[in-house]
């Protein structure tokens, strides 16, 4: 079995690049936050640098940390399973990524504006998408093996 990459494959590369300056719009969101809070740069949850702040600031800047740490955490997975999806299911992997920027999106700002359990609306589109990606990029791979 031969992949060819066809013009349907860009919108793999797309969901993969936004996905990206998605993290990236939120780190800049989390440091304006440090900076709005007048917090040093590098100040992290619970360290000596955030006790100055009030409870609700405190909250704030835990929510935004939070949402910063999960964009890391997943980009890579995400990323590497749109673009390995996309080499067998491109508009399949395409949709998938597109569910798992919105689902990020809409987790993210549910999170930081109203807490910890509106981040399960969020969840509702990332999870079944990233099942989707992995399964498809393994399924796609077993077939390309000849293994299925």
């Amino acid at each position: 079995m031969s992949i060819v990459i066809g013009t349907s494959y860009v919108w793999n590369i797309v969901a993969a690049t936004v996905m990206g300056l998605q993290t990236a719009a939120f780190a800049g969101c989390a440091s304006r936050q440090k900076a709005r809070l007048d917090l040093p740069h590098s100040a992290e949850i619970g360290s000596r640098d955030t006790q100055k702040l009030s409870d609700e600031e405190n909250d704030e800047f835990v929510r935004f940390q939070k949402v910063h740490q999960a964009h890391i955490e997943y980009l890579p997975l995400a990323q590497s399973s749109v673009l390995l999806a996309g080499l067998f299911y491109p508009k399949l992997s395409a949709y998938a990524g597109l569910a798992y920027i919105v689902g990020r999106f809409v987790y993210s700002i549910s999170y930081i504006r109203c807490g910890a359990e509106s981040r399960k609306y969020g969840a509702f589109l990332i999870c079944p998408s990233v099942v989707t990606l992995l399964g498809s990029a393994l399924y796609g791979s077993f077939k390309a093996l000849a293994l299925i």
